[in-house]
């Protein structure tokens, strides 16, 4: 034996990491080890004499093997004598000299005569980790006594330097750590470096510049984001740099967010089980695993990654729907022979309203059986199979074209691994509707039969109806319909001979679950199939018409009508009877041309305003509807204006949201007159919005809401005439319109309702949240909308900030104040949740005779998420606002600040849910705090009343607001009853 140098101290600072870590059970684990019995997971527990035979295999499985050779459960054991107790120290002494004594190196890739390896004792990763186990025991061992022990960890560091024992992926990661620790404990500084060069190496190959690891399994994506954090806290804490690239590792705390489905755990794609990111942390990770009671949502709804991945959902819980309820689907594509991969490329998952629709046959087992065959092929998976072909391991599924936006996600894939055989899948999903379609395309140069298969959750009951079949699980239900040539459908379910209907969520789980099939033959043809998991549960499809490379699709989802117009490079929808199959940017061209005819016609003077540098913006658009309102002949100057406008969207079709009220400019102009004469409606313009803006001389009238709309400049001009009892105002606040219904009845309450976020995918505008509970109430009423709306198409919530020119919450104030005096009431309450909660206290401000009751509200714009907070901010205040209006803006940002400069407060009921986080951390509590601090003696004003009602931002239900608009009048009865007018 050769004596060698340990440094114990060196020990001390590598022994950490999960498995290395002490734990409550250590005792217990301890005692059943010592006892005979042994548990490795996912395993059954075997019972064993003092003296291990290293060659046994109790259960057949060559993960058990592994990890007996491993050594990592003599864990317990180690810290366990490490606290004092011998005869744990005298276990693991003999145990592990019982193992160094029967295995020797050996070559770990030497096969019996059935191929089977004679023994995992030296295979790559085994070793590395039975290296760091036996380090990590050098304390154990007494000064002098410690040869045979240091002599084997020495020799474990010679072999995993010979470059010739190396694995690949996180076996080599496992290799180059464990290398690592020897070189430091053994003083080894040529190991030490070539471990740290090794991991640089290494590092760089398995993570892409998007944080995505190459192993094919987001299981395997959570893994290695852990050992990978280990091993570079090793090089720390030998005060070594991390490699420059190690900062991917933070872009992996993402992409396991967007992996994480809305019930928490995360997709079954290639080699995962139903796990997790556990203690796993990050912003976008606390926010997943919390239901957005923590943490930030990550800034994109659908994430496209590289390596072969496509992670969307409908939303992150931040409208009106539930975290948990929300839609989520997955689409892999890529390589088929990734380690821990499937042959799954163009596989879709889906899982909506809490349930998993469409699922992944698993991982089961590392096990050569008919069950783990079956989860690696194309059988596994939610894909079209090609009958009597083999399916090339090797092969690549290419995503060949993608296109994602806050209404459509439109993919393509190729695939290429039927001999003879091209596979084409598209993928629609419309987030406002919740439904997809899947047009899967087989080119083949001989006869073939094609499968497309959908394989269901082992709890999911299926019904067939016509054209598809009706799924349900606890009380929801989502549909699978084909159209255009119908296949034939059928079903199989846990059969043995053919083996087909399975699936394994955890490990040896062998599950009967139902594959839905559809089948056709031949050289060319198509498979059509609408996947629907809507909210309401209601689906029907109007109508599809397909010739050539289009495809125009019309579908009921709940109350909503969805209009898909599909061509080959693009997708638009629409929402409501109206549908178009030309494109945006035909349509608009046309119309241009149309409007230009009818200023000739019309003999323009061309005398409006252009805008400066050619840009839009909502100042401009200000002074140009105060020109055209100038004019002698209106509809002349419209069509002027109309020109103008038309010329700036050709100019800036791009796909940005953001332009600030260009778009529904266009349709103000537009109005109702105008749109059938040039052909062209808000649908073409890719808005949802009506016309909100009475041009002199017309009778304009609400298509959603049936009422006549008035257009107004002041608060001054609201009013009843004889006989009123409700209408449709739009404010013209400069380059925005404000749009607010308002009614009276037998009351002395003017009940007053702000919005908060709101789905733009299935919104027309104007949008009046609460008017109809108002109606019934038959009371009297101001329903408003925010404004800045208008601004961007994409952009959910703007706290009704404006555009910086006009203080729109002051405006609001009076327009309520003007109403007030309108209807006679005495008593004033401004309500709304979340965003329409802050907008609510802001409004109370200006109104310190009201009550305000409010759910859930942000205090602050700024500590709200940045995915609609920066949006928000970014798009109302744009860099030529004035210093004042800048100043102005910024106040109009924060409730905090803006009741701090407060003399008189409004009264206040504020309703907070204890389990959103956020909300009461970064908006209730500083509110509170400095409400302590600049009011203490009008506590009175402002009460709080905490509830339990679950994680995240959930809203209050009709009921529950009912009952605390009650508890709000009663408790502040002594509002003023007479205001100035």
């Amino acid at each position: 034996m050769t004596r060698h140098t340990v440094d114990l101290e060196a020990v001390r600072r590598q022994t950490f990491g999960e498995m290395f870590r002490p734990r409550p059970a250590d005792r217990q684990q301890a005692d059943e080890i010592l006892n005979g019995k042994l548990t490795m997971r996912p395993h059954p527990t075997w019972d064993f004499k003092d003296d291990i035979d290293w060659k046994t295999d109790p259960f057949g499985q060559r993960n058990w093997q592994a990890q007996l050779h491993m050594l990592r459960w003599l864990e317990p054991v180690r810290r366990v004598a490490l606290d004092g107790d011998p005869v744990a120290r005298e276990f693991w002494l003999k145990t592990c000299k019982s193992w160094i004594s029967a295995n020797p190196p050996m070559d770990p890739k030497l096969r019996d005569a059935d191929g089977n390896l004679v023994s995992y004792a030296w295979s790559d990763m085994v070793e590395a980790l039975r290296a760091m186990v036996l380090t990590f025991g050098l304390p154990l061992v007494a000064e002098g006594e410690d040869l045979w022990l240091a002599d084997s960890i020495h020799e474990h560091g010679s072999w995993l330097a010979d470059a010739k024992h190396l694995g690949h992926s996180n076996h080599a990661l496992h290799q180059h750590q464990a290398l690592f620790v020897v070189g430091s404990v053994f003083g080894e500084v040529d190991w030490t470096e070539l471990a740290v060069e090794r991991l640089a190496s290494l590092f760089e190959q398995n993570y892409d510049e998007q944080g995505v690891n190459v192993e094919g399994a987001i299981g395997y994506h959570k893994n290695n984001l852990l050992w990978w954090e280990q091993a570079f806290k090793r090089l720390d804490a030998e005060g070594i740099q991390r490699p420059e690239s190690a900062a991917r590792l933070e872009l992996a705390y993402l992409e396991l967010a967007h992996a994480t489905k809305p019930d928490g755990t995360f997709e079954l794609i290639g080699d995962t089980e139903a796990t997790t990111p556990g203690a796993l942390s990050s912003p976008e990770l606390d926010y997943v695993k919390s239901e957005g009671a923590t943490g930030q949502p990550p800034a994109e709804l659908t994430k496209i990654y590289n390596q072969g991945y496509v992670f969307g959902r409908s939303g992150w819980g931040d409208h009106e729907r539930a975290f948990d309820k929300e839609t989520f689907y997955s689409l892999s594509f890529g390589k088929a022979d990734r380690v821990h991969g499937h042959q799954d490329g163009a596989s879709l998952t889906l899982h909506s309203n809490g349930q998993p629709w469409l699922v992944d046959a698993g991982k089961y087992a590392y096990k050569k059986d008919a069950m783990r065959e079956f989860c690696l092929s194309r059988l596994g998976h939610n894909v079209v199979d090609i009958e009597g072909k083999a399916y090339n391991p090797k092969s690549k599924v290419v995503l060949t074209r993608s296109s994602t936006s806050d209404e459509i996600d439109d993919f393509t894939f190729t695939d290429s691994g039927y001999e003879g055989v091209t596979l084409k899948r598209r993928v629609i999903y419309c987030r406002g509707g919740d439904f997809f379609v899947v047009v899967d395309n087989v080119f083949s140069t001989e006869d073939v039969t094609a499968k497309q298969r959908w394989h269901l959750d082992a709890e999911t009951a299926l019904e067939e109806i016509p054209g598809g079949i009706r799924l349900e699980r606890e009380g929801k239900q989502s549909f699978i319909l084909w159209k255009g040539n119908l296949p034939a459908i059928s079903t199989i379910k846990g059969s043995e001979e053919p083996f087909d209907g399975w699936m394994a969520r955890k490990w040896m789980e062998k599950t009967p679950g139902t594959v839905v099939s559809a089948t056709q033959s031949g050289q060319r043809f198509r498979f059509i199939t609408i996947l629907a998991a809507p909210q309401s549960g209601s689906f029907s499809v109007k109508k599809l018409d397909a010739t050539g490379g289009r495809m125009a699709l019309s579908v009921m989802s709940g109350r909503y009508q969805f209009n898909l117009a599909v061509e080959e490079e693009r997708v638009s929808v629409t929402l409501g009877e109206d549908g178009s199959n030309s494109s945006e940017l035909e349509d608009i061209r046309s119309a241009w041309l149309k409007t230009m005819e009818l200023c000739r016609e019309a003999e323009v003077q061309w005398s409006a305003p252009k805008p400066a540098n050619g840009t839009f913006s909502t100042r401009y658009w200000g002074s140009l509807k105060s020109w055209i309102t100038h004019q002698p002949d209106v509809r002349k100057a419209r069509l002027e204006a109309l020109s103008i406008l038309l010329d700036l969207v050709l100019d800036a079709i791009d796909g940005s949201g953001d332009d600030q009220g260009l778009r529904t400019g266009i349709v103000d102009l537009l109005s109702n007159d105008l749109t059938e004469v040039i052909g062209l409606n808000n649908s073409a313009l890719g808005v949802m919005r009506e016309p909100l803006v009475a041009w002199d001389g017309l009778d304009l009238r609400s298509k959603t809401y049936g009422r006549q709309i008035r257009t107004i400049r002041t608060p001054e001009e609201i009013g009843f005439g004889h006989g009123e009892t409700s209408k449709i105002y739009s404010a013209n606040l400069g380059g925005l319109v404000l749009p607010f219904a308002v009614g009276r009845g037998d009351s002395d309450l003017l009940s007053v309702r702000f919005h908060g976020a709101i789905n733009r995918t299935k919104t027309t505008l104007p949008f009046f949240q609460g008017l109809t509970s108002e109606l019934m109430e038959g009371g009297n009423y101001a329903v408003f909308q925010d404004p800045a709306l208008d601004l961007n198409k994409n952009m959910t919530l703007s706290w009704y900030l404006g555009d910086g020119s006009t203080n729109v919450h002051r405006f609001m104030a009076e327009c309520i104040r003007k109403l007030q005096h309108e209807t006679g009431a005495k008593r004033i309450l401004l309500s709304g949740s979340s965003g329409g909660g802050f907008t609510a206290l802001q409004v109370a401000a200006y109104l310190p005779d009201s009550v305000a009751l409010v759910f859930n509200p942000q205090t602050d714009v700024k500590e709200y998420f940045r995915t609609s907070a920066d949006v928000a901010l970014s798009t109302c205040l744009k860099s030529d606002a004035s210093t004042e209006e800048a100043r102005s803006f910024r106040l109009s940002t924060s409730v905090v600040e803006t009741y701090a400069m407060l003399n008189d407060l409004p009264r206040v009921l504020y309703v907070q849910n204890l389990g959103d986080t956020h909300h009461v951390s970064k908006h209730r509590d500083p509110f509170r705090l400095m409400l302590d601090s600049e009011h203490s003696g009008q506590k009175d004003r402002i009460e709080f009343v905490e509830v339990e009602w679950g994680a995240g931002h959930v809203a209050a239900t009709a009921e529950l607001y009912a009952q605390f608009r009650t508890a709000a009048l009663d408790r502040f009865q002594a509002s003023a009853s007479s205001c100035s007018s």
